[in-house]
């Protein structure tokens, strides 16, 4: 982006460097078409003589951290430039994560300073309560802070959140697993712009600091509890007094029950995505009420829950037409019969996951493929382990003119030569199955002996 092609400066653009003070004295005269005549008098530092610094500082603010280093070494201007901290407001360190010390968090948060508004420190385990501390007092105006796998992050930090992340709206802690409530009570009291928070893996955080969250964060519309396995009901319910709430993962939280669910779908009527995957408690009660309370849901997965049944569902998709994604796995009860009842009530369906729902059949696949979001929105359906699925739905896959992926792993009654169909029909399809390699065949034609281990022998 930043190299310039010097055949086509024109008198115009070097009079316009003329203007803002730069030497032009050694260059030639141009043609009459606006060519240089002499490129071997071009001076090396052209592109400065053309371009003002605002244009170069323009040029520089779409280079990642290590293209402004590679420019930084060109010249003085250009390192003058490139250091420059307005270059500096996305800072992603993920590709050094195993590289930091304190000495270059020091040196990015001076050269940063209040620019500073996105910082990413993804994955950096040598990450300390101490480099936050010095971000926080350093670049006060951080707005998105990623720390996903910095596990060395403890309460001890809890004062950066409290005091100086005051303008801070989305915050990654998954994995952390030092994190514990105290945290969670420091962002209530210094964080209150919030409104994404990711605590997933974070296994110290319980009902009280969820609670905690509710009381000051406000303006949460996005919370990730995934694998919080001390979280309950008593959470779901501090939870509604967050009304602007449209994404909730709650998966792997063993103790909700159908009540806080029905809580959350009551107090939190904007909700969009709803994860209760791996809740083993949850029943068709909780779908019933969904389908009440939860009108404009658009993602729902409800994976590895055995006691949902089609009732459930029936009653789901007549409240919550809005669904575009569901994700059923092993969800082993459920027959066509729920299958049925999606083709009929979600007419936007776009992904549908039903891998090792081992009861259903061609005939529930035949309805939704046939249906009006199978013809013209469903774009990924997941069938693995499926194993009552036969050649014939790939007849009924033909039908979905929207679809971009299908998974096929497993199902025992599609063959070889169903696979090489759907491939051949619909060639920009991508068909996600496996059979292992056939036997080669024998070569010559001498018998096959049988093989008879030692034990055999010996007997």
């Amino acid at each position: 982006m930043m190299a310039m092609e010097l055949d086509h400066v024109t008198r115009s653009d070097i009079n316009s460097g003329a203007q803002n003070g730069q030497n032009i004295g050694s260059l030639k005269k141009t043609s009459a078409n606006g060519h240089i005549k002499n490129k071997k008098s071009i001076p090396e530092n052209l592109i400065n003589i053309v371009l003002q610094d605002v244009l170069i500082l323009r040029i520089f603010s779409f280079l990642d951290i290590v293209s402004l280093c590679q420019c930084a070494k060109v010249s003085r201007k250009w390192k003058v430039l490139a250091l420059d901290g307005s270059n500096w407001s996305n800072v992603d360190l993920f590709e050094f994560q195993t590289d930091i010390t304190p000495n270059i968090v020091a040196n990015i948060t001076s050269r940063c300073g209040p620019f500073l508004r996105n910082l990413s420190l993804k994955g950096c385990k040598s990450i300390e309560d101490n480099a936050i501390l010095v971000f926080s007092s350093n670049c006060k105006n951080i707005e998105v802070l990623n720390l996903n796998g910095c596990k060395s992050i403890s309460p001890k930090c809890e004062t950066a959140f409290r005091s100086h992340f005051v303008n801070l709206r989305w915050l990654d802690l998954s994995s952390c697993k030092l994190v514990d409530d105290s945290i969670c009570y420091a962002i209530s009291g210094g964080c209150p712009n919030v409104q994404y928070l990711d605590l997933s893996w974070c296994n110290l955080i319980t009902n009280d600091g969820v609670v905690g969250l509710s009381k000051g964060c406000k303006n949460l519309r996005s919370i990730l509890l995934r694998m919080c396995r001390q979280i309950s009901d008593a959470a779901l319910y501090a939870l509604t007094q967050c009304t602007d709430l449209s994404l909730i993962s709650l998966m792997d939280c063993s103790d909700i029950t159908d009540a806080g669910v029905i809580a959350l779908s009551k107090g939190c009527k904007q909700l969009r995505t709803l994860c209760v995957s791996g809740c083993d408690k949850l029943t068709d009660a909780m779908l019933t009420e969904l389908g009440n309370y939860s009108k404009y849901l658009k993602n729902l997965e409800v994976a590895k829950l055995i006691f949902l049944s089609d009732r459930g569902f029936k009653n789901l998709v007549k409240g919550c037409n809005s669904l575009e994604r569901m994700d059923l796995e092993e969800c082993q009860t459920i027959t066509d019969s729920a299958l049925i009842h999606i083709s009929i009530y979600l007419p936007y369906l776009q992904t549908l996951t039903l891998s090792y729902c081992e009861r259903i059949s061609d005939e529930g696949l035949r309805h939704i493929c046939c249906s009006y979001a199978g013809q013209n929105h469903l774009r990924e359906l997941e069938l693995d382990n499926c194993r009552l699925i036969t050649d014939n739905s790939i007849d009924h896959l033909m039908q979905c003119k929207a679809l971009q992926k299908v998974g096929l792993y497993d199902c025992i009654r599609v063959t070889r030569v169903g696979i090489r169909n759907l491939k051949a029909r619909r060639p920009h399809l991508s068909v996600h199955a496996y059979y292992p390699p056939e036997t080669p065949p024998i070569v010559n034609n001498e018998p096959v002996q049988n093989r008879v281990c030692k034990c055999c022998v010996l007997l």
